[in-house]
């Protein structure tokens, strides 16, 4: 999943990498309105008021790191303390399917750690409205997604689903949107984005 969202939402384009985001389900990036983004959430059933919409591009970028080692979700207990479930020291990389199966089985004392990143980020007021009258959680989801992951978005619902199913502790999920507002950029909506690649 990891790969899913770097693709779709940092890949520099080329001819042939073209064929491959349309081949993948993913559609090409472009820059969105926050009607358009609840357009393509309600198209796929999401629930609205799960989705946090960043409020600029700084939030995006931090968003963005935030997510860099993980395959597109954070994991989170009481504390917001994140779960450390792809140590690749110790060759350790749980699937996420059965982390989320047994997310409330989970021994809090032994696999979380403080990320000083997540905690900055809760701390910026995305959460307010999205968590709004509800209570407090044993654990927080986070999923990373944009528009341009496609039909791929349903990879993402598919792990909300087995939370639904299996988890029976309090949680709450987020939907954290990371698509490249036009209005940022002072662009229309709908425009392509173009991405500049880096080079030393």
């Amino acid at each position: 999943m990891k790969n899913l969202i770097i693709i779709s939402t940092l890949l520099f384009f080329t001819s042939c990498t073209r064929i491959l985001i349309h081949a993948n389900g993913f559609k090409t990036p472009r820059y969105e309105s926050e009607e358009r983004i609840k357009s393509f959430a309600k198209s796929y059933q999401l629930d609205e008021s799960k989705i946090v919409f960043l409020n600029d591009s700084n939030e995006l970028k931090k968003s963005l790191k935030l997510f860099s080692n993980s395959p597109g979700i954070i994991i989170a207990d009481s504390s917001w303390k994140r779960l450390n479930f792809q140590n690749k020291k110790e060759n350790c990389s749980a699937p996420v399917e059965n982390l989320l199966m047994y997310l409330c089985d989970i021994n809090s004392n032994t696999v979380y750690y403080t990320d000083s990143n997540l905690i900055n980020y809760k701390s910026i007021g995305l959460f307010n409205k999205a968590s709004q009258n509800k209570p407090e959680a044993a654990h927080y989801i986070l999923f990373l997604w944009s528009t341009s992951m496609g039909k791929n978005i349903n990879k993402i619902k598919a792990w909300e689903s087995i939370l639904t199913e299996h988890a029976t502790c309090n949680y709450q999920v987020y939907w954290i949107n990371c698509d490249y507002l036009a209005d940022w950029y002072g662009v229309k909506p709908g425009k392509k984005i173009r991405y500049k690649l880096d080079r030393k």
